[in-house]
């Protein structure tokens, strides 16, 4: 059995990352490029620069990631109408049409492991954990 909060968290993680990735295969994506559209679609003019810092991921990870989605017709690159420099990420109408099948694997996922039975406390309490963990990681870089 496993009883260190880590341990059950690293095994919820691997557990909830094999099922969205097997929920997602059937509509050729992964968990990284849901990730990506899920986050486009609630951050109006993101670039890949802040998608990168948002998901806590390696640039060569989201770059790959965005790559397929472009070839797929999920995002397009458009360049900034405020810094010609920079290229803004936006979901194509496939993207948009995309968005609620990812929210129902997710939700039904989170339905069939009780999730949805658990209270808005604990839910907060575990936010706070989350994010206080993200702090301490940058504290350490």
């Amino acid at each position: 059995t496993y009883n260190r909060f880590g341990e059950l968290l690293y095994i919820l993680h691997k557990n909830n990352r094999k099922y969205l990735n097997d929920s997602l295969a059937e509509h050729d994506l992964n968990l990284l490029q849901a990730m990506c559209l899920l986050t486009i679609e609630q951050k109006n003019d993101i670039t890949q620069k802040e998608l990168t810092e948002i998901l806590y991921l390696t640039k060569s990870g989201i770059t790959k990631a965005l790559n397929k989605l472009q070839k797929e017709g999920f995002v397009i690159k458009e360049k900034s109408v405020n810094d010609n420099r920079k290229f803004i990420l936006k979901l194509t109408e496939k993207g948009e049409d995309i968005i609620p099948i990812l929210n129902a694997i997710n939700d039904e996922w989170e339905r069939k492991i009780g999730l949805t039975d658990l209270d808005d406390e604990f839910i907060e309490s575990l936010k706070g954990i989350t994010y206080k963990s993200i702090e301490l990681n940058l504290e350490n870089e």
